[in-house]
């Protein structure tokens, strides 16, 4: 079993390689660095959950990805009681209101649009470790 210390506290789930390193990065980047865990969709997500000792404070979750999307897989996390008030951010390039709606109606926590700049990104990440206490 992994310490709390071991344990990331930030599960980016994005099928883009280079959006996910981005991310992390942007987070590396902080005062505080914060731990961050990348897996590609759905399908890797709710398996890990299962395995976790100490579930993550905060999910990034990618709306569109092969196999089970990010509306898939928030139905599906929303739908097993332990994962209920676990946070889940959508964080993707949509800006669709319909995307948006859809999203906090299944029960997403957040609904953001990925900023365009590293910098929009870095003040992004610094912003939700502040208000998710990721550190």
């Amino acid at each position: 079993m992994k310490s709390l210390l071991d344990c990331p506290s930030v599960w980016v789930v994005d099928d883009d390689e280079d959006d996910q390193l981005i991310i992390q990065s942007a987070f590396g980047d902080g005062d505080l660095s914060v731990k961050v865990l990348l897996l590609n969709d759905g399908t890797e997500l709710l398996p890990k959950l299962d395995e976790c000792a100490e579930l993550p404070r905060l999910i990034l979750l990618d709306v569109n990805m092969p196999r089970k999307n990010g509306f898939e897989t928030l139905k599906e996390l929303r739908s097993t009681p332990k994962f209920v008030d676990l946070p889940v951010i959508m964080l993707t390039t949509s800006t669709d209101k319909n995307d948006r709606e859809r999203s906090l109606s299944l029960g997403a926590t957040h609904f953001l649009t990925k900023p365009l700049t590293y910098q929009q990104l870095k003040a992004l990440t610094q912003e939700l470790s502040q208000q998710w206490q990721l550190t």
